[in-house]
């Protein structure tokens, strides 16, 4: 259970690094916590889960065949031996794609140093099992297993926070919440699809209202919003304090909404 909470942790960390790196941020700026970085990575995990359920699930069906049947698993078992051999000539080649490579050579390396390990600490047929001789071998299979699993789910990682960062940028005008500030002083808000006109009723304690607006991301009471037509390459994130007596902040929905804020 601690090796899996790890593994959710540095996922949602990994995936949250790559993703705001691709959107030209960092992840310190929103003082994500623990809780928010174990929440994104759920649903990027759903499908490593079941992959890894059913291999779980084939591990243990040929593992009672080679019990039952040892002799016709011997031939099988020696050429196993050598499982760890694809993930060293993958990595030979990781300069050729480093993209490609990146995913796939720890998942190689995982898969063939497990399954040679285990090959290696099979008796052979007539044989006893020797524990302190496997023990020898599972202790660094295992230590390299768990390296090769981290570099794995960073390698994911990576994949899933770049992709996150593509629909984001692609998302923000027509996907994020849009919202309208009210404020007493002019916040210099400008630019990127944003506008800004005086209030014109009397008696109001505000002055400016800013629209074009869409709420990013929250973080206690931290607002941080973006300018509609925002994107990685030329954008502005405006960060607010939720709760500021100088502020009004307005959540607005509709589509007839989104096309007449702004003039």
């Amino acid at each position: 259970m601690s090796l899996f909470t790890a593994v959710l942790f540095y996922f949602g960390w990994a995936s949250t690094d790559q993703e705001t790196r691709a959107l030209g941020l960092r992840d310190t700026l929103f003082r994500l916590s623990t809780a928010d970085y174990l929440l994104r990575s759920v649903d990027a995990l759903y499908f490593p889960a079941l992959a890894l359920a059913a291999a779980a699930m084939v591990a243990a069906v040929l593992h009672r065949r080679v019990q039952r049947a040892p002799e016709r698993a011997a031939a099988v078992l020696r050429v196993l031996r050598h499982a760890w051999l694809p993930a060293l000539l993958l990595g030979s080649l990781y300069y050729l794609s480093p993209s490609l490579l990146d995913l796939l050579i720890p998942l190689a390396a995982l898969i063939g140093v497990l399954l040679s390990a285990y090959a290696r600490t099979r008796p052979e047929p007539g044989e006893g099992l020797r524990r302190q001789a496997a023990a020898r071998i599972w202790a660094p299979a295992l230590l390299v297993a768990v390296v090769a699993l981290f570099w794995a789910v960073y390698a994911y990682a990576g994949i899933i926070g770049r992709a996150r960062a593509t629909e984001t940028a692609a998302t923000v005008n027509g996907g994020f919440p849009v919202v309208v500030v009210f404020s007493k002083q002019d916040l210099l808000i400008r630019g990127g699809g944003s506008c800004v006109a005086a209030v014109a009723e009397k008696g109001s304690p505000y002055h400016f209202r800013y629209a074009g607006l869409r709420l990013f991301h929250v973080s206690g009471d931290r607002l941080f919003l973006v300018p509609r037509y925002w994107s990685p390459s030329d954008g502005t994130l405006y960060v607010l304090r939720e709760g500021d007596p100088a502020l009004r902040v307005e959540y607005v929905s509709g589509a007839a909404r989104r096309r007449s804020e702004c003039p």
